[in-house]
């Protein structure tokens, strides 16, 4: 059976739904992710387009990390930020929403399977999961 997730912001204004298995759920540790994500490690899930029903453009406020393919989306009353599209132009979808939307907890089958840009990180992890230098694990460019 299909898993279907209903997400929402803190406030409740914007809603998106994403259903199945992400193509990806990982860590990335790349620059151009903290920047944009204001965060050291971005723990997160890449869909299909077809997997997801993200909100109204105009519904959502957008914000392009100069002179990078990347742009996150979020709530234009609480601020909440709910997904992004990356290169290569998937969406992706934070794990803090997922967590949100299933008290505080990330569901089993959205658990990370890699680290991403690990060349890049500001912090040292110590986990069992494969470590990627670049994007190469991902089919990105390093």
């Amino acid at each position: 059976m299909s898993e279907t997730y209903e997400l929402s912001c803190d406030c409740g204004h914007v809603t998106m739904t994403a259903h199945g298995e992400p193509k990806l759920s990982l860590y990335c540790h790349c620059a151009s992710c903290r920047a944009l994500y204001n965060t050291d490690v971005l723990s997160a899930t890449g869909w299909a387009d077809d997997q997801v029903e993200l909100p109204e453009p105009g519904d959502m406020f957008a914000h392009e990390l100069d002179g990078k393919q990347m742009t996150r989306y979020g709530c234009p009353q609480c601020g909440m930020t709910l997904y992004g599209r990356h290169k290569p132009g998937i969406p992706v979808i934070p794990h803090g929403v997922f967590r949100k939307a299933n008290g505080g907890h990330l569901p089993a089958a959205l658990a990370p399977t890699l680290h991403l840009f690990y060349r890049e990180r500001v912090i040292d992890v110590d986990d069992d999961l494969r470590k990627s230098e670049g994007g190469e694990a991902v089919g990105l460019e390093s």
